[in-house]
């Protein structure tokens, strides 16, 4: 694996890792380091995955090591960090309301006539507001640390699909114990400009 990082056209820092493992795999991996990059520099990151690599966008405070990159996930806490990753990140609600339709927890039809897209937008935030309170929670208002996930089974569901259906944990717990074991050989390099493999994650 390699860990490649330059400047773009505008000035601004990229970091490019260069992993040919399916886009599962890939933004879980992106997703948990963006979490990480996030609590070491207070900063949120801009981050995306194809199937090739993953792409993180940096600012002119993160310095660090390059080679220290792979170091900031471990398998013992990987699983951890992309569950507090993903209620933050955008894949979350989406799934749960999918999950409490799936469920009749939310209604789809109402006197004969398909409930609006909206109203039941509106009716599963009310419904992850009772069972989720920190998920719907103003983040000004939240304690610092990790956020407790309730064990309910709305809220459980929802986390099986985006780990396991939308990303791949397992396989990337397996990639980090092999990376761990030293399986998996990583490199890191600093280049004037994008290399060519580069190109597609930038584009």
């Amino acid at each position: 694996l390699i860990a490649e990082r330059f400047f773009d056209e505008g000035g601004g820092m990229q970091l490019v890792l260069h992993m040919p493992f399916g886009a599962r795999i890939n933004r879980a991996f992106g997703l948990a380091l963006r979490k990480r990059f996030c609590r070491s520099f207070n900063f949120e990151l801009q981050a995306a995955a194809t199937d090739d690599g993953v792409l993180l966008s940096l600012g002119e405070t993160h310095s660090f090591p390059l080679e220290s990159v792979w170091n900031f996930l471990s398998p013992a806490s990987v699983a951890h960090v992309l569950e507090q990753a993903v209620l933050g990140a955008p894949v979350f609600q989406p799934h749960f309301r999918w999950t409490a339709q799936r469920a009749l927890a939310v209604p789809r039809r109402r006197t004969g006539k398909k409930v609006p897209p909206p109203i039941v937008r509106i009716l599963t935030e009310d419904l992850l507001a009772a069972v989720f309170p920190h998920a719907a929670a103003c983040p000004e208002n939240l304690p610092g640390g990790d956020i407790e996930i309730p064990d309910h089974p709305l809220v459980q569901e929802t986390l099986r699909e985006c780990l396991r259906d939308v990303m791949d944990i397992d396989g990337l717990h397996a990639l980090l114990s092999r990376v761990a074991a030293g399986e998996v050989t990583v490199h890191a390099v600093d280049t004037p400009e994008p290399s060519v493999l580069a190109h597609q994650l930038l584009s």
